[in-house]
């Protein structure tokens, strides 16, 4: 039996959980989490962990080279790689607004990505004038 240690952030308790898991990847035993909900959280990190992935794009404007940008949603951690390299060659103009969808349903995952600052092209002339 293997034995894996996972840190819960269902709440701010923070604690760690030891879990046992046998030959066939099943729980067998857990110990450490101090509620209900930290059991739940554990499960579901061991079954399908999930990230929110922030990141950037390009963007064509010398004084603002990339735009911050993150999933709007959680998304499988196995497929935040393939999403970063499938946004690779997005290159973004303005006017973008936060939260603006930039990318719809990225890499199949049913999240968008969305900006998380505004940016007009105003706002990069500035950095010039001073």
């Amino acid at each position: 039996m293997a034995a894996e240690t996972v840190i819960c952030i269902g709440c701010p308790l923070g604690c760690r959980v030891s879990v046992a898991v046998d030959r066939r990847g099943k729980v067998a035993g857990m110990r450490g989490a101090r509620c209900r909900q930290g059991e739940k959280y554990v499960l579901k990190e061991l079954r399908e962990p999930v990230r929110t992935l922030t990141t950037t794009l390009r963007t064509a404007d010398r004084d603002f080279p990339l735009l911050p940008v993150r999933t709007s949603r959680p998304v499988l951690k196995a497929l935040m790689r393939d999403i970063v390299r499938e946004t690779a060659s997005v290159v973004v103009k303005p006017p973008v607004k936060c939260g603006q969808v930039l990318v719809s349903d990225v890499c199949g995952s049913g999240a968008d990505l969305v900006a998380t600052t505004d940016w007009s092209l105003r706002a990069g002339s500035r950095k010039k004038e001073r």
